[in-house]
């Protein structure tokens, strides 16, 4: 097996393991930011930064690319790991989709935490003048 035909056979995984990892750290992110903490904790959450946003973005297309390199590729990849990629395709897109899916919700979430963190600043100052 030539080096090149064996670097063409392992970018598609790589790349998909990338997106999946880079998918977990957006979400780990939200969740040390305060997304899934309950309305008694007294620890103020931070609005969604425009950076995790972007991170978001960028998640979307590394999501994609994977299989954009396997469709432009698969001439030059064994046919071992070619029928790996083609059986495992649909189930490999569903896990990332669901990560992505999960990002957008912990983004919503800690939105809706801060949100709500923000409205009781605003009455309890307003509170205070009273």
């Amino acid at each position: 097996m030539k080096t090149g035909n064996m670097i063409f056979n392992i970018l598609p995984g790589a790349l998909w393991v990338a997106a999946l990892f880079w998918s977990l750290g957006i979400c780990a992110i939200c969740i040390a930011n305060g997304a899934l903490r309950k309305r008694t904790d007294s620890r103020k959450v931070p609005t969604v930064q425009w950076s995790v946003v972007i991170m978001q973005v960028v998640s979307l297309v590394l999501c994609c690319v994977p299989y954009g390199i396997y469709k432009i590729c698969h001439a030059k990849i064994s046919n071992q790991i070619r029928y790996l990629y083609a059986s495992s395709g649909i189930p490999s897109a569903v896990l990332l989709g669901v990560f992505f899916i999960g990002e957008l919700v912990l983004m919503y979430l800690q939105a809706r935490r801060a949100q709500y963190d923000i409205i009781d600043d605003v009455l309890a100052k307003r509170h205070q003048r009273s």
